[in-house]
């Protein structure tokens, strides 16, 4: 494996070349054509904008610009997702500097970002806190959105607990007073039988009120075996602008789901491989992936992982005076959710415990169930207050919010229930077989209360140099208990209260009226760096510690027809804990990360437009006192090298006629704690062919042209977990095969 971390010290003067490439670039875009502004073409905006002049409230509640904030923030806008063909926030996440995605169905929608992965990721359902992301998340649809916001590292100071590699914030498109608003209709159709139809507009009831409804179905069969994901998101609001200064809206979120029933493809030993998948996953142990078993499903025939959630939320927007307003929110969240499955897959090498012959696949401890009990409810109360401090323009902001989250989980694994036939099977035509009946390990209902203060203040010092403070103290009661199978309650539980501050504090320099610099230093604290779930009472509860400096450059030129970014960051966090099985965590000492990203877009023509970003991370393992096993190592899923790169072009031969193409390259990346299992890098090709009207548009995408065979994502619980005496799960997930689709859009 390459490790670019050995020639850190280059990083600087690469980033720097292409943030000035760029902007020589967008001066001779610039002086080719200057009509470029006055082209507008139905959905015709393939490359990322960055969008720096947007108000990100992930970023800031204080009403600032992404241009104005101390930090790194993207924004993906709904007609970027459109074009770019993204149907989910993890295609649209995962194609942003440095980010890796997984959509395992343990943990579906889960992130690696600047070295840190799974709960040091939040995700918000538009700026709404629904548990650990690993836990709870769903995948999102986008056709329901708005946009995507991603505020990178440390976060806990603006949105609390948990936020240390980033903040992936999903925002629903909403009703506005907007009369000049389409309404939508989208329908896609492409291979394995994946399909997607939406439709959602926004109407005027009253001169005072108006509604806006988005419903969206998808389905596929899967491109393996019996895989068959499917969902329906129904979101809707109405807006009551009850006087000039009084707002009221109510939201409803639903969502019923089916992932995909797909947990892997077993690790078997090379010699007993037919098609060996070497270049794909390197392991020290001698085992590989056989591309003959690519397509089978080794799950059982009557496999479940469904949910049915829905967020309910109120709004309020109160302004007392052109300076002075107060925001209410009070959301309740409720969810169901169910898997019932073959989880785990081990190759028998030797007669051993359930292993009772050799060269078969043993699923017996793999058959696991887990049901979850979500109640939700909070408000967060805000007052934005604009002034000026001895001259100097000041805005402020100060917060509280509360809220009561009780969380039942139940589970089960196969261990007493009699060994049978059908629970091994072929590691080339599996025979699904059923999951039979549940055997209970036991139930844990979870109450976490949490009390939080929140100011954030942006003081202008001089016209060009603006000081950006957050900070956030934060209350949180937690009890955890344990039952077993016969209700009777454990050791395990515990319960514990815990309070921390969090911090930010940042510059922000107009250096000229294009290119702004900032630095920020930045702190995050939470009680633990794992699933709060699945922690018990004999792990390490202290609070754990994160720290961030970060510095950068911003630059919009030409009407922000060319916009580029370039950030530094410096992230080190103390005890760490990790899941390392399916029911447990592990202290596992700190972790350091560190690294470049840089970001452009911009138009050399009036018909040509380019997009291009790329990272470079470094991020290992410190030692602790009790724990040195994994130090120096790399965290598993965190590639050191990834880009990205869009094109199109566009009025071909004076058609409105569109073509383009993007490519991502994801570098190595190891699968596990101890790299002992290596995952090769891989370079995806994309091409796309857009005839586009005045209210339609049809498009036609190869995703994966070059039909590239990889594993985009490691579970660690799920590999290696194959000591005899409780073979449970020894495999890993292959990404998607070539694809393509046809789509149809609609504008009314």
């Amino acid at each position: 494996m390459i490790h670019p971390k050995d020639n850190l010290a280059f990083f600087p003067v690469l980033f720097i070349s292409f943030f000035y490439t760029t902007l020589s670039l967008a001066q001779v875009g610039s002086d080719a054509n200057s009509e470029i502004e006055n082209i507008v073409v139905f959905g015709q905006n393939a490359e990322n904008t960055l969008d720096l002049g947007a108000i990100s409230s992930s970023g800031s509640r204080l009403g600032l610009s992404v241009m104005e904030t101390p930090a790194s923030i993207e924004l993906i806008d709904s007609s970027v997702m459109r074009a770019r063909g993204y149907k989910s926030v993890a295609d649209a996440v995962k194609n942003l500097p440095g980010v890796v995605s997984g959509e395992s169905p343990a943990a579906p929608s889960t992130f690696s970002m600047r070295g840190f992965s799974r709960s040091a990721i939040t995700v918000l359902r538009d700026g709404i806190w629904l548990g650990p992301a690993n836990m709870v998340m769903r995948p999102q649809n986008t056709f329901n959105l708005d946009r995507i916001e991603v505020l990178r590292g440390p976060g806990s100071a603006l949105h609390g607990q948990g936020v240390v590699g980033g903040t992936v914030n999903t925002i629903v498109k909403r009703a506005t007073a907007d009369a000049q608003q389409p309404n939508e209709i989208v329908a896609s159709y492409g291979r394995y039988g994946t399909y997607q139809f939406g439709i959602g507009g926004n109407a005027e009831l009253s001169d005072s009120t108006w509604l806006r409804v988005d419903v969206n179905r998808y389905g596929s069969d899967g491109y393996v075996d019996r895989m068959d994901p499917e969902s329906t998101n129904v979101t809707a609001s109405i807006l009551w602008q009850a006087t000039d200064d009084f707002d009221v809206e109510f939201q409803v979120d639903y969502l019923d789901d089916s992932l995909a029933d797909y947990w892997g493809t077993p690790l078997v030993p090379k010699g007993s491989a037919l098609s060996p998948l070497s270049d794909v996953v390197l392991t020290s142990t001698g085992e590989t992936l056989d591309e003959q078993a690519r397509f089978r499903n080794f799950n059982v025939q009557d496999s479940r992982a469904v949910s049915d959630q829905l967020l309910f939320r109120a709004d309020l927007s109160w302004r007392l005076s052109d300076n002075i307003e107060l925001k209410n929110t009070t959301y309740s969240f409720n969810a169901d959710r169910d898997w019932g499955n073959a989880e785990g897959y081990v190759y028998c090498t030797k007669v051993v415990d359930v292993c009772t012959e050799t060269g078969v696949i043993q699923r017996y401890y793999g058959y696991f169930f887990v049901t979850h009990d979500q109640d939700l409810v909070g408000n967060r109360l805000t007052a934005n207050i604009n002034s000026q401090i001895a001259g100097f323009d000041n805005r402020f902001l100060a917060g509280l919010e509360l809220t009561d989250l009780d969380f039942s989980r139940a589970r089960g694994f196969r261990r007493k229930i009699p060994l049978a036939a059908g629970d091994s099977v072929d590691p080339i035509a599996p025979i699904p077989g059923n999951y039979g009946s549940r055997e209970l390990r036991g139930i844990s209902p979870t109450e976490i209360d949490t009390r939080a203060v929140f100011v954030e203040n942006a003081l202008d010092l001089t016209d060009t140099v603006t000081v950006v403070t957050a900070l956030r103290h934060e209350e949180l009661d937690l009890l955890r208990q344990n039952f077993n199978a016969t209700g009777t309650l454990e050791t395990s539980s515990f319960s514990r209260d815990f309070d921390w501050l969090s911090w930010r504090l940042g510059v922000v320099a107009r250096l000229t009226d294009d290119i702004s610099a900032y630095g920020q230093y930045s702190d995050a604290k939470d009680p633990v760096n794992a699933n709060l779930f699945l922690v018990n009472s004999g792990e390490n509860l202290d609070l754990t510690d994160a720290v961030q400096w970060e510095v950068g450059l911003k630059g919009s030129w030409h009407a922000g027809r060319t916009q580029a970014t370039i950030a530094y960051f410096n992230i080190q966090r103390d005890d760490v804990l990790e899941r390392i099985g399916v029911d447990s965590a592990a202290s596992i000492g700190g972790r350091d990360s560190n690294g470049f990203e840089f970001s452009a877009a911009f138009n050399p023509t009036s018909q040509w437009r380019i997009g291009t970003n790329a990272a470079l991370i470094d991020a290992e393992f410190k030692r602790s006192t009790n724990f040195v096993t994994f130090a120096g190592n790399t965290p598993p899923n965190v590639a050191e090298v990834t880009g990205n790169f869009w094109t199109s072009y566009s009025e071909i031969g004076g058609l409105p006629l569109e073509i383009g193409s993007s490519v991502q390259y994801v570098d190595d990346r190891f699968g596990d704690n101890a790299n002992l299992v290596a995952l090769s890098s891989y370079t995806l090709l994309n091409l796309f062919a857009t005839w586009s009207s005045e209210n339609y548009r049809v498009s036609a995408r190869v995703n994966n042209v070059t039909d590239e065979v990889y594993v985009p994502w490691s579970d660690v619980f799920y590999l290696h977990q194959n000591d005899p005496g409780w073979l449970y799960a020894n495999q890993m997930m292959l990404a998607s095969p070539r694809t393509f689709e046809l789509s149809v859009e609609f504008t009314f």
